[in-house]
């Protein structure tokens, strides 16, 4: 990788609302090379998981939660990008995915582990619920390219202080997932598996679920409420239609979709995801309310997406568009208005 990508990975509206501490932040712009950039998070990391365990001893539970939740975050920001050394960034997933299970019983919520066998894999999620008597609405959350379920602790926290249960889950190609699982051309039959378990749970209303997808997971959110049709309402924050502009996206991007197919061809990733990642006519067949969010200054879906996203939204009085003329992708850089707005929007209409 070359120092020239260290700005693409070097993202501070998403980082740090994601819960990257800023000095953590500051330190990773002072590298002198890209390449020290996994090394860093990784030392970053283990010192987080050191705090967290003399935490545990000292029996300050809470303090323990916080600061193994920080290392799994470290981790999962010294791999999201590192697509051409798989074996640093499989292990960093996997490290990820250690540090959150051990933070998951410290957390305020507890994050509650859950592992849904489908089709002889497990779908690995966190069950979160908020304080009082159930049963509860639950919004469903889906990451993207690379952002995975124990990078939505923060956002969980804004749910569950209005209300709202939360089940964070890797699909296909995501997180955990990814080891025994690729891209797939359905992924709303895994989200649909999603709510068959949570329709289990007494804690749970299953009149009231809702999905909010992120990236690449709000075209996902978009599938998986026009082809299942419990969900009561959608967030889809930062999506698009098709892959129609693959061979204009970032080298990051590009490469990240390639690899998380599981193709050696470049080409023939690329075919597959085209045939795989489009939404077709689905739009047409939503029938919930739901919320789209598009930044105009996206870079990595571009301009071309946000208008095929309208021109289907105009045709389905379900759906409303919301585009922020000051927004990069996902509207990052406006986290601090935007995922207040989405979450209340969903509180607004679950919470009864």
């Amino acid at each position: 990788m070359s120092n020239a990508k260290l700005e693409a990975i070097l993202n501070p509206g998403r980082m740090l609302a994601d819960g990257i501490p800023f000095m953590d932040y500051n330190n990773a712009r002072q590298l002198d090379d890209v390449s020290q950039w996994f090394g860093y998070w990784t030392d970053t990391a283990n010192r987080y998981e050191e705090l967290g365990e003399q935490a545990l001893t000292q029996g300050n539970l809470v303090s323990a939660g916080e600061w193994l939740w920080h290392a799994s975050l470290s981790f999962h920001y010294a791999q999201f990008l590192w697509f051409h050394e798989p074996t640093l960034r499989e292990s960093g997933q996997r490290s990820k995915s250690e540090m959150y299970k051990r933070a998951a019983p410290y957390l305020q919520s507890i994050a509650e582990r859950v592992e849904i066998v489908f089709e002889g894999n497990i779908i690995p999620g966190y069950l979160r619920l908020p304080v009082g008597p159930g049963p509860h609405p639950c919004v469903v959350l889906i990451g993207g390219l690379e952002s995975t379920k124990e990078e939505s602790y923060h956002f969980e926290n804004m749910c569950v202080r209005r209300g709202l249960a939360t089940f964070a889950f890797d699909g296909p190609g995501q997180g955990e997932m990814f080891f025994d699982v690729k891209i797939q051309p359905d992924f709303e039959r895994y989200s649909s598996a999603v709510l068959d378990y949570l329709e289990t749970r007494t804690e749970i209303d299953s009149q009231r679920f809702g999905v909010l997808g992120r990236s690449l997971g709000g075209h996902y959110a978009l599938r998986s409420v026009a082809l299942d049709h419990r969900f009561a309402v959608c967030v889809a924050w930062g999506g698009f239609v098709n892959m129609s502009d693959w061979d204009e996206m970032p080298t990051h991007v590009h490469d990240g979709f390639a690899y998380l197919t599981g193709i050696a061809s470049e080409g023939e990733a690329g075919t597959f995801l085209s045939d795989a990642l489009d939404l077709g006519d689905l739009i047409a067949e939503i029938t919930c309310p739901t919320y789209v969010l598009q930044g105009a200054n996206d870079r990595i879906f571009s301009k071309y997406q946000t208008d095929l996203l309208a021109s289907a939204i105009d045709e389905n009085d379900h759906c409303q568009l919301f585009v922020e003329s000051a927004g990069d992708h996902c509207c990052h850089n406006m986290a601090n208005i935007v995922r207040p707005r989405m979450v209340d929007w969903l509180s607004n209409s679950l919470v009864r």
